[in-house]
């Protein structure tokens, strides 16, 4: 499953990359969160309680950095078990980039799921997965900026272009039915 987004932030890369690394900060920020350690400068583990529809667990996880290239991105790897609840992993590539005096933090993650998670559905998966993920750089952001922004994507032109073919669509059914009706 993949999950992503981007946040506008007023503050230099260096202060997000910064954060991206604190270990208080990203115990604050992720959701759920009872335990989280440094365990090198490129290796945390972390005890989180989530719940994913009707299934509520603890999740011990190991966490890695890989790939980094400060200030302007990195790589964070993991897996987390919850016993007989089943296990998650994942990745997150994170990136920087300065436009102006503001840094664009963008997200592209994806994870994968076992055991009796994955057989609660895709689509509940998916969707918890997302809020997780969407609450996590949410609050990291505001911990970093509380003027941060989610910049929304925009539409790519094949979707205007299906909305102009669905309007078109509408008019044409429109206009037949009226000289039908006639």
């Amino acid at each position: 499953m993949d999950v992503s987004g981007e946040y506008r932030l007023s503050v230099s890369r260096q202060t997000v990359w910064n954060a991206l690394l604190d270990p208080e900060i990203l115990q604050q920020c992720i959701p759920g969160c009872e335990s989280f350690e440094q365990l090198a400068d490129d290796h945390y583990r972390a005890t989180v309680k989530t719940a994913i529809g009707p299934v509520k667990a603890t999740f011990k996880s190991e966490l890695r950095i890989l790939n980094a290239t400060p200030p302007e991105s990195y790589r964070l790897q993991g897996e987390g078990k919850a016993g007989a609840v089943g296990f998650g992993r994942g990745a997150a590539d994170v990136t920087l980039r300065e436009e102006g005096d503001e840094t664009i933090l963008s997200y592209s993650a994806d994870f994968q799921v076992g055991g009796r998670l994955a057989q609660i559905g895709s689509r509940l998966v998916v969707g918890a997965t997302r809020k997780i993920a969407d609450q996590f750089f949410g609050r990291l952001t505001g911990v970093i900026d509380e003027h941060a922004e989610r910049v929304e994507p925009p539409r790519s032109a094949v979707r205007k272009e299906l909305a102009w073919v669905a309007v078109t669509v509408v008019i044409v059914a429109s206009l037949v039915w009226w000289l039908i009706a006639r």
